[in-house]
């Protein structure tokens, strides 16, 4: 199903923020809000996000949203009168998956569409950009039909999952969290939603623009003929994480068991990951107690060694290392 577009390029005053910033591996950013100031038109202007609507008071961080949820400050999208059909929150990056070589994008966030109780829905949206601030891509919480959309900037496919919808007269917020992996290189991109996958190894984008990662951005579209025609429905966003890794399998180097005892694991890390060792005695039960085995935040790439004085001789124990963007930023 394809639809008329509306234009979606980041405006110009933004693109000069993608020059100043650098690449790395890992993560590139991470927020829970705390930083932010809580109050209307305040998720716009902290932290290197900019928006197209700075005050209607229809984007902003409000103070722990959920009833007895502690979550701390979130970010909001909507229910209050935009000031156009089309509301955009972003945050620009300068990644090259070509000169970094770190084409595996991962975007994570805890989020969640509360609805409206005037009647009116609107539709919510996670978008990519590139580096010239073309658009490439989005997945769409179309809140008219309670179902989520993936679209490749040519065409808007249903992906048959419906997505939790909070109920404000309730005071319920559905918060899920939204896992998305693109691979630059090869055009390709998956999506899950609280572990239930949304689509696998599409194609990222159709429009046959640069692929790089411009900017990624929380977006708004009113369904009716104008800002008043708004539902009062919002997209609440308590995490937002983008990471940069590179295509090749992470996997473990070596494990040797010297004569002093216990056994040696080395892997390799990236810049600004987390790693976790793991170990199990029958590959079903997997633990990650051993002592010293989470490393935060790698603080450049290279080699890391684990030495696990625990393993018992001759008895046969399995390891694994997990890598994950870190939520500790420099």
């Amino acid at each position: 199903m394809t639809r008329i577009r509306i234009l979606r390029h980041l405006p110009q005053f933004a693109l000069s923020i993608l020059i100043a910033g650098t690449a790395r591996g890992g993560t590139l950013y991470f927020t829970d809000f705390d930083e932010f100031s809580a109050g209307n038109n305040q998720w716009s202007g902290t932290g290197g996000w900019t928006s197209t609507d700075t005050t209607s008071g229809a984007q902003g961080i409000v103070q722990d949203p959920v009833g007895d949820l502690p979550l701390g400050k979130a970010a909001y999208l909507g229910y209050e009168t935009p000031a156009g059909l089309f509301t955009t929150v972003f945050r620009t990056f300068n990644h090259d998956p070509i000169a970094s070589g770190l084409p595996l994008i991962t975007f994570e966030s805890l989020l969640g569409v509360q609805d409206s109780t005037n009647g009116l829905r609107d539709r919510f949206h996670i978008s990519f950009y590139n580096l010239a601030g073309d658009f490439l891509a989005a997945i769409t919480f179309d809140n008219a039909t309670g179902m989520i959309r993936r679209d490749d900037g040519t065409t808007v496919s249903d992906t048959g999952l419906a997505f939790l919808r909070g109920d404000p007269v309730l005071g319920l917020a559905a918060l899920q969290t939204l896992h998305v992996t693109i691979d630059l290189r090869n055009n390709q991109w998956s999506a899950e939603i609280d572990g239930i996958p949304i689509f696998s190894q599409a194609a990222f984008t159709t429009t046959g623009k640069t692929l790089s990662l411009g900017a990624v951005a929380a977006e708004w579209s009113v369904t009716g003929g104008t800002p008043a025609d708004a539902g009062n429905n919002w997209l609440l966003v308590a995490d937002w994480l983008v990471a940069a890794s590179p295509r090749e399998p992470f996997e473990i180097l070596s494990i040797s068991r010297p004569s002093s005892g216990g056994t040696i694991l080395t892997w390799p890390t990236h810049t600004a990951f987390d790693y976790q060792v793991f170990y199990s005695h029958d590959l079903t039960t997997w633990s990650k107690d051993l002592p010293n085995s989470t490393f935060l935040n790698a603080a450049a790439d290279g080699v890391m060694t684990f030495t696990d004085s625990t393993a018992p001789a001759p008895a046969t124990r399995f390891y694994r290392v997990r890598r994950s963007p870190s939520r500790l930023i420099n």
